[in-house]
């Protein structure tokens, strides 16, 4: 996934201001950020899944996640998609695989506290919580992100591919069957 990701960021940045599409697919996915409604993954139980992934933007937003690296997801994973072989070649796939990239770069809520004990030694209590990344809510987020970049990829899949050829090579199982 790495060379993608590298791939369609350099890909993307000399075109933020001139590409129609482009600038478009991070508008909309800045708006989205903007209007997604922020709450702790500690909170999200009994929640519908429309909920938790409108939470999960918000979530993104607070870590200070651009538009522009959720373009660049998509753009990777579709990439990496088409030039894999054995790749799956469901929507549903492309969507959550994407989510899942998205959601892992803001999905925890991370706490610490400092205390003493009766003896006046220092020690944390630290709380770590995940919020589950489950099928519907993936499939959600994937599908708000993929409804804002699909005229960008379309477009633009072909210069990523062949950038991420140009520079890191070919996929490895394509190369397994032009031996």
């Amino acid at each position: 996934m790495k060379p993608y990701l590298a791939a369609a960021a350099s890909y993307i940045r000399p075109r933020l201001e001139t590409d129609t599409q482009i600038k478009e697919a991070i508008a909309r996915l800045a708006l989205l950020l903007e209007e997604s409604p922020y709450d702790i993954a500690t909170r999200l139980r009994g929640l519908s899944p429309k909920a938790r992934s409108g939470i999960a933007f918000g979530r993104l937003r607070k870590k200070g996640i651009k538009p522009e690296r959720l373009l660049a997801i998509h753009l990777a994973i579709t990439a990496l998609i088409e030039e894999d072989p054995g790749s799956h070649r469901v929507k549903e796939f492309r969507l959550v695989q994407a989510a899942k990239a998205a959601h892992r770069l803001a999905s925890g809520y991370h706490r610490v506290w400092p205390q003493q004990d009766k003896n006046g030694r220092n020690f944390r209590i630290e709380l770590h919580a995940y919020a589950r990344s489950t099928g519907r809510v993936l499939r959600l987020i994937g599908q708000a992100i993929e409804e804002r970049c699909e005229w960008a990829t379309e477009k633009h899949l072909a210069g990523v591919l062949a950038l991420k050829v140009k520079r890191y090579g070919k996929h490895p199982e394509i190369l397994k069957f032009e031996r």
